[in-house]
């Protein structure tokens, strides 16, 4: 058996959370249309509010999943042996951003 070196391991990861996040994304954009859908036909039903409840968790999911990757991209660029710039990390995401966002993709559409 052979020894992963860190960049290998790192590498890896970075596969893994890249492909976790095509499958959140996917899994959202299938989510924000169905809950679209209600909307537009005005039926908010317990399936529609299960929607809501999972393209929410999902969203979280998904910030969090592009953090790791932040991270595991910062220590790729960062040589074997040194230690990463004393800079301070980035700030959080605006979640105020993600609310609005949020608040856009769940509104029902008024009819004129």
């Amino acid at each position: 058996m052979t020894e992963v070196t860190q960049e290998e391991a790192l590498c890896l990861a970075d596969a893994l959370v890249g492909q976790a996040l095509k499958e959140t994304e996917a899994r959202c954009s299938v989510l924000a249309q169905f809950i679209d859908d209600c909307d537009r036909a005005g039926s908010r039903t317990s399936t529609w509010s299960q929607a809501v409840r999972e393209l929410r968790a999902r969203q979280g999911y998904r910030s969090g999943l592009m953090r790791r990757r932040s991270l595991i991209q910062q220590a790729l660029e960062c040589p074997v042996g040194e230690s990463p710039a004393k800079v301070p990390l980035s700030p959080p995401p605006n979640r105020t951003a993600l609310r609005t966002q949020q608040q856009v993709q769940l509104r029902p559409r008024r009819r004129s």
